[in-house]
C-alpha cells in the first residue's frame, strides 16, 4: 500500500482531462449531486475541440464539423441529458470531389448519391445498390450493440475493401464511395463495419458547425460542469494517480498538489494514463500487453490560413472539398501503406472554408482556409520541426489546383504537426481517434471500466469511439457506470 499523506483536496470523483468525454463525464456526475474536480493542463478545455486567435481569424485547431446535432442525433441527446443547448449551422452539401468532368457532391440524400454513382459506373448498377443496401442494414444493426447479427459476425475481422469487393470491380469506383472516409484510413485497413456504417450513418445524421466554433461548443459542455456545481481546473498537469490498497483514491499534480476522490476517470491518452500515471508494474502483464498491442492512429497535419480573398469566385461553395492526388484504390491503397511506414505522403488532402457557413470567424471580407492531411508522428528521414515551413508550402501548393494563386492572398499563415497536437492535447503520438478504426479494434476498444478498482476511462480510447459524439456517449457511459444506472449504456 501506498503511504497515503493528507490530501490537500477531496471530492466525490476527479476527471483528468477536460476533452468532451470528460467534461460530459463530470457535468452528468455533477448534475446527479456529485462533487466534481475536472483537471486540464491546456489553458482551454475541449482537447481536440479548440480554437485560437490570430489578427482576427478564429481556427479551429482540429474538429472542424460535427455530426448528430437535430433530434435524435448522438450528440443532441447528449446536450439534451445535461439540459443544455448549443446552436448549429447545417452543412450541406456535405463535401465536394473535383473530378475530370463532373464533380462529385455528397448530400444528406444517400440515394442521390446512389444515382449518381449508378449514372457514373453503369455496368456496376446492380453491385452498387446491392453494396448500399448491405451497408444501410450493417449501420442499422450497429445500432442494435451488442447483438451480433449474422452480417456484422460476417464482416466483423474484414476491412472495408474486402466489402466493396464482394459487389463492384472498378477501382475508380471504390474510391469515390469511399473518399471522405479515406482522408483518414484506407479502405483496405479500415474496419468493414465501421466504414460502412460512417458511409450510410454521415447523411443521416448530418453534418453541423457549432455557431461561432468548435471552442463555443466545448465551453457549452464546461459551462454545464459549472452549472450543476462542478470545478474545472486549468493549466493543471496531473503526474500521477495516487493507489491505496491498489485502488484509485486521488491524483497528484506536477505542483505537488493531493487531490482525493472515491472515483478517478482518466480522458486522457489510454497508455498515458496506465504508463505515466500509474506504472507498468501495477498492471497485470496480459493487460500490459493489450494496451502495448492495440494500434493507435496516425495523426494529422494542419495548415490554417487566414486570406483576403473569397473562394466563392474560385468556384469554392462546398465547406468540405477533397482533393484528390489520385483516383484509383490501390494507388491510395499503397500511399497509405507509406504513411503507415513513416513517410508523409498525401493521397487525399482536405480543404475547409469555414466562414462560408460562419462568415464571423473572420475580419469583414475576408475568409478561412483549413488544410489537412493525415500524417506520421514519427517522420522518417525527416524532422517535423525541420520541415513544417516547407510541407506547409506543399499543402498550399496543392490546393491551388482549387484556390489558384491561394499563396498570393494569405494574410495569416500558421499550422500544426502531430508534434503540436500531441503536445496541446498530451494524445499519444498526436494520434487524431486514439486507437485506430482497424477491424482488430472495432470490437476491442478498452472498456470504460479498469482493472484499478475505482479507476474508469472516457474518451476516443474507450467505446464507443472516435468523434465528438462519440466520446460524449462515452463520457455520458462512464458516469451512469460510476453512479449504477444499468449498465451505463442508456441515453437519456
Amino acid at each position: 500500500m501506498e503511504q497515503a499523506r493528507q490530501f490537500d483536496e477531496i471530492y466525490d470523483v476527479v476527471v483528468i482531462g477536460a476533452g468532451i468525454g470528460g467534461l460530459t463525464c463530470g457535468a452528468y456526475l455533477a448534475k446527479k449531486g456529485k462533487k466534481v474536480k475536472v483537471v486540464e493542463q491546456h489553458s482551454v478545455p475541449g482537447g481536440y475541440c479548440t480554437a485560437f486567435s490570430r489578427k482576427g481569424f478564429k481556427f479551429d485547431a482540429a474538429v472542424v464539423r460535427v455530426t448528430g446535432c437535430e433530434e435524435g442525433g448522438a450528440l443532441y441527446r447528449v446536450l439534451r441529458t445535461l439540459e443544455t443547448e448549443m446552436d448549429f449551422f447545417k452543412i450541406d452539401p456535405l463535401y465536394h470531389v473535383p473530378l475530370p468532368g463532373e464533380s462529385l457532391v455528397m448530400t444528406r440524400d444517400v440515394d442521390q448519391f446512389i444515382q449518381g454513382l449508378r449514372q457514373r459506373f453503369p455496368k456496376e448498377k446492380e453491385g452498387i445498390t446491392a453494396l448500399f443496401q448491405t451497408m444501410k442494414t450493417i449501420y442499422e444493426d450497429t445500432r442494435k450493440l451488442p447483438a451480433l447479427s449474422p452480417l456484422l459476425a460476417k464482416y466483423k475481422d474484414k476491412g472495408f475493401q474486402d466489402l466493396m469487393d464482394d459487389y463492384v470491380r472498378d477501382p475508380v469506383l471504390k474510391t469515390l464511395i469511399d473518399i471522405k472516409n479515406s482522408l483518414w484510413l484506407s479502405s483496405k485497413r479500415a474496419s468493414a463495419i465501421d466504414q460502412a456504417s460512417r458511409v450510410i450513418g454521415d447523411p443521416i445524421q448530418g453534418f453541423f458547425y457549432p455557431k461561432g466554433g468548435t471552442q463555443k461548443l466545448s465551453n457549452v459542455f464546461a459551462e454545464a460542469l459549472k452549472r450543476y456545481g462542478g470545478e474545472l481546473e486549468l493549466r493543471t498537469l496531473v503526474s500521477s494517480i495516487i493507489l491505496g490498497d491498489g485502488k484509485a483514491i486521488g491524483v497528484e499534480t506536477k505542483d505537488g498538489r493531493r487531490i482525493g476522490a472515491q472515483q478517478v476517470v482518466s480522458n486522457i491518452a489510454a497508455r498515458a494514463t496506465f504508463f505515466n500515471l500509474i506504472g507498468e508494474e501495477k498492471l497485470s502483464p496480459d493487460y500490459v500487453a493489450t494496451l502495448n498491442r492495440n494500434e493507435i492512429s496516425l495523426s494529422a497535419f494542419c495548415v490554417y490560413l487566414g486570406i483576403d480573398y473569397d473562394p466563392r469566385e474560385a468556384g469554392i461553395t462546398a465547406y468540405q472539398s477533397v482533393i484528390c492526388e489520385t483516383l484509383d484504390i490501390n494507388d491510395v491503397n499503397k500511399e497509405w501503406e507509406f504513411l503507415l511506414n513513416g513517410e508523409f505522403t498525401i493521397p487525399h488532402l482536405l480543404l475547409m472554408v469555414p466562414t462560408l457557413v460562419d462568415p464571423s470567424l473572420a475580419p469583414p471580407g475576408k475568409h478561412i482556409v483549413i488544410l489537412m492531411a493525415i500524417a506520421p508522428y514519427n517522420w522518417i528521414g525527416r524532422s517535423w520541426r525541420e520541415d513544417k515551413e516547407r510541407m506547409s508550402k506543399e499543402l498550399i501548393r496543392k490546393a491551388e489546383k482549387l484556390i489558384p494563386n491561394l499563396s498570393q492572398h494569405i494574410v495569416v499563415q500558421d499550422a500544426a504537426t502531430p508534434l503540436t497536437l500531441e503536445r496541446y492535447t498530451l494524445n499519444s503520438l498526436g494520434a487524431v481517434m486514439g486507437w485506430s478504426c482497424s477491424p482488430a479494434m472495432f470490437y476491442n476498444r478498452l472498456d470504460s471500466k479498469t482493472p484499478i478498482e475505482n479507476l474508469y476511462l472516457a474518451g476516443h480510447w474507450t467505446r464507443p469511439g472516435a468523434g465528438v459524439p462519440g466520446v460524449a456517449l462515452s463520457g455520458l457511459r462512464t458516469a451512469r457506470l460510476i453512479l449504477g444506472e444499468g449498465k451505463g449504456g442508456a441515453i437519456g
